[in-house]
């Protein structure tokens, strides 16, 4: 037993080599019967072992380790003699990976059982709205549950161009702080909606398996988008910020559209994304892009983030509603509640389009802490 087994998993090297069940009293109860299964072939002759298993460490941790094993004979004595390898951190992001597939698959049913119940009802134009109000009923948070969050005043809008639309956006609330997401699938139609719905369970299902920490957690995340785009056949990626609320302090993570900051004394910032992240599926590690950006937000202040389709709107010129109209929207009513600064937004947008039907969908997010 040398040092590093001492650091591991934090007993004593003496514990070890005085006790002789040592090894086998700590190993974790659910995988006992497996590694004496591993020992007892090894003592047969029948060659070394390679296996996975977990310890409990003396601080109650459950470590993952992968163990060899071999039979040493000399002298009519034999011992079985291994080395651990620590793979806590692969197993952790691969159980989160795995987490986030089932719900995929779970969702995957459940469009497949909507579907299914269009062909017996005959009615495909009702099915597809349906299905449409089902879909951002899953992805978006309710108003009720953004009421819930303590000293946070929230407003979220979504509106899709055609009858399923590729924006995220959602609110977790979690350990003392809040994550916000913002992201735009490419494209719109069933598949835009199918990843954006894919993006929005991956997201809850990673925050829910452990601490927050932006490069493993979008690492994990795109492999699971970049899977999930070939599983389908289909062509679409999408742009995702995360920004992680805590103690007045946002860590903003992740490439998407500017973050919209105005102070309480009416200053308007405007944080850019473009060096903080990869779009998510196109390629399988973007793990050497994924940047953080960190700005306080103090009561007073309110933090705005949105999807192209604003920004990208045209009036009957053909001129973009531009970042600047956004901006001096927000700027203008920014002391006012998060619910009258968004209705501020999307009348102005209204205004300077003339009321024409969307070209691309739209999403806003407004967050004022209190």
């Amino acid at each position: 037993i040398n040092q590093e087994a001492e650091e591991l998993l934090g007993y004593p090297t003496e514990k070890w080599t005085s006790t002789p069940a040592f090894w086998m009293d700590h190993l974790h109860s659910e995988d006992r019967a497996l590694v004496e299964s591993y020992c007892a072939a090894t003592v047969e002759n029948r060659g070394p072992q390679l296996f996975e298993h977990r310890m409990v460490a003396a601080d109650g941790r459950v470590v993952w380790l992968r163990t060899s094993i071999r039979l040493v004979a000399a002298n009519e004595m034999k011992e079985l003699v291994g080395v651990m390898t620590d793979i806590t951190e692969r197993k952790q992001a691969q159980e989160a990976a795995e987490g986030a597939s089932r719900a995929k698959s779970e969702f995957v049913a459940e469009i497949k059982r909507l579907n299914d119940r269009l062909k017996e009802e005959n009615s495909r134009m009702s099915g597809e709205l349906e299905f449409t109000q089902r879909l951002q009923r899953m992805m978006l948070p309710r108003d009720e549950d953004l009421r819930e969050i303590a000293n946070m005043d929230i407003s979220g809008f979504m509106k899709p161009a055609t009858e399923v639309g590729g924006d995220y956006y959602d609110v977790v609330s979690q350990n003392g702080g809040v994550v916000f997401g913002i992201g735009d699938v490419t494209g719109h139609g069933l598949e835009s909606g199918v990843i954006a719905i894919i993006v929005q369970t991956a997201v809850r299902t990673l925050l829910a398996s452990g601490p927050y920490e932006s490069q493993k957690f979008f690492e994990v995340l795109n492999r699971v988008v970049y899977d999930n785009v070939r599983r389908m056949n289909c062509d679409r990626n999408l742009t995702l910020s995360l920004l992680h609320y805590q103690d007045h302090l946002v860590t903003i993570s992740g490439q998407h559209e500017e973050v919209l900051v105005v102070r309480g004394n009416g200053v308007l910032e405007r944080h850019d994304t473009l060096d903080l992240g990869f779009p998510l599926g196109l390629e399988e590690d973007i793990s050497r892009f994924v940047g953080e950006a960190r700005v306080p937000l103090q009561s007073g202040d309110v933090m705005v983030v949105y999807t192209d389709g604003i920004t990208e709107a045209m009036n009957c010129a053909r001129v973009t509603y531009g970042i600047e109209r956004l901006s001096e929207a927000v700027r203008n009513n920014h002391g006012q509640p998060a619910d009258e600064i968004r209705e501020a937004v999307l009348r102005s947008l209204h205004e300077y389009t003339g009321g024409q039907d969307l070209l691309d969908d739209i999403s806003l997010l407004v967050i004022k802490p209190a």
